[in-house]
């Protein structure tokens, strides 16, 4: 497995969030531990432009930087200044994944700017108290990704196989529970993720990941979620994925599943993580010549360009 050295040594939490591409950039996703880290309830930040939670003098560069990123680009890093609850600034380093007119964002907290007391804001104590707000978090989650979903499936379709590349989110990966015996489950996955396998989006949403795993690989991809939960940087594996993981767990013929061979980077913590994914280069043609023709590997994007990183020997070592 590929994985970089940890950044700097003192990034060590994280929270996970989505949003669109829009002038608004309105957050559509966010892991219930940016209620720990910048004091907000999940349902506080869903809905709310991105733009809200940085720091005066860093919104605009935000909006220029991430509105020309587009998803040929796939990943930055940088580092902002965001505000908390009680409106004490931090930095964060941000890993931004880009795909299908959607922004991942993997948010990297510094133990040196972190707040010895996150107060809690009056919205956030009234929804606690109202007992309402995982209910209301999820609703609205789901409202604002299922049309973001219907809004790009169309232009997602049209795209064909110009970049094959697709986003997944999982749950929190602390290890196997008695909700989730095999593992983190997928949240959610980008339009494209279909054409990495025979799965539609928002089928894979609630399997686990490892079930989208062929067999030889998946004690190798658990050792992969493991590495995620506890690096503070981006990984990268290549893995064996069920070509289809549907037809698959109904397969009575005891037949030789096909598989697809996948380049995934991700990154994340305990709270969660985002994967990025894309055909592996083939060793062979075989027919898809033009898997080979252009090819740029997940480990070439982010080292090739000195741009996409404040430390491009790290980089540069993948």
């Amino acid at each position: 497995m590929s994985d970089t050295s940890d950044l700097s040594g003192q990034f060590t939490r994280a929270f996970i969030g989505i949003h669109d591409k829009t002038p608004d950039m309105r957050i559509i996703y966010v892991t219930s531990s940016i209620r720990d880290i910048l004091g907000f309830e999940p349902s506080e930040a869903v809905g709310q432009t991105a733009l809200w939670f940085i720091e005066n003098g860093n919104a605009e560069d935000y909006r220029e930087h991430f509105g020309s990123h587009t998803d040929e680009d796939n990943v930055l890093i940088t580092q902002v200044y965001v505000r908390t609850s009680s409106g004490v600034p931090v930095y964060v380093k941000l890993v931004n994944f880009n795909c299908d007119n959607l922004a991942f964002n993997v948010c990297f907290l510094s133990s040196e700017t972190l707040p010895t007391r996150v107060e809690r804001s009056p919205l956030r104590v009234e929804q606690v108290h109202s007992g309402g707000v995982s209910e209301q978090m999820m609703s609205r989650q789901h409202s604002l990704l299922t049309a973001h979903r219907e809004r790009n499936r169309r232009a997602t379709m049209l795209s064909g196989n110009r970049s094959a590349r697709a986003c997944l989110t999982l749950e929190s990966i602390g290890g196997c529970t008695e909700d989730s015996p095999m593992g983190p489950r997928v949240l959610f996955a980008s339009n494209s993720f279909d054409r990495i396998i025979n799965i539609d989006a928002c089928d894979v949403q609630g399997i686990p990941f490892l079930l989208l795993v062929a067999s030889e690989d998946v004690a190798k991809a658990g050792r992969f979620l493991d590495n995620i939960k506890t690096a503070s940087t981006v990984l990268i594996e290549h893995l064996l994925l069920l070509a289809d993981p549907l037809a698959e767990l109904t397969n009575d013929e005891q037949r030789e599943p096909k598989t697809v061979a996948v380049e995934i980077m991700a990154a994340g913590a305990d709270s969660g993580a985002v994967m990025l994914c894309q055909l592996a280069r083939q060793p062979l043609c075989s027919g898809i010549c033009e898997l080979s023709d252009g090819y740029m590997s997940l480990e070439d994007i982010i080292s090739s360009d000195p741009e996409t990183s404040d430390i491009a020997d790290v980089w540069g070592r993948v």
